[in-house]
């Protein structure tokens, strides 16, 4: 299991979610934190920087270093509008 520590971008960006969506983004960080290289997270400026989805409409670009999964920015899509 890989320890997360949070950017403080990261870590603002997630403080400013709403509470429902940072309940989702923990329980997705807990499955990437177990399995940080999975077949559906997308490599991007080297093998070691990812992005995937952790839950609709939240993307988290992390960086994988040693025993460490580090949240560089989250990005969420607001579905308001979808969902009027």
């Amino acid at each position: 299991m890989y320890r997360i520590e949070f950017t403080e971008r990261a870590a603002a960006q997630r403080d400013a979610l709403p509470e429902t969506s940072r309940k989702l983004l923990v329980q997705g960080m807990a499955k990437l934190a177990e399995a940080p290289f999975t077949p559906v997270s997308q490599a991007f400026g080297g093998e070691d920087m990812r992005v995937v989805s952790v839950a609709p409409g939240l993307t988290v670009r992390y960086l994988v270093h040693r025993a460490f999964l580090i949240p560089l920015s989250l990005a969420s899509l607001d579905q308001s509008l979808i969902y009027e």
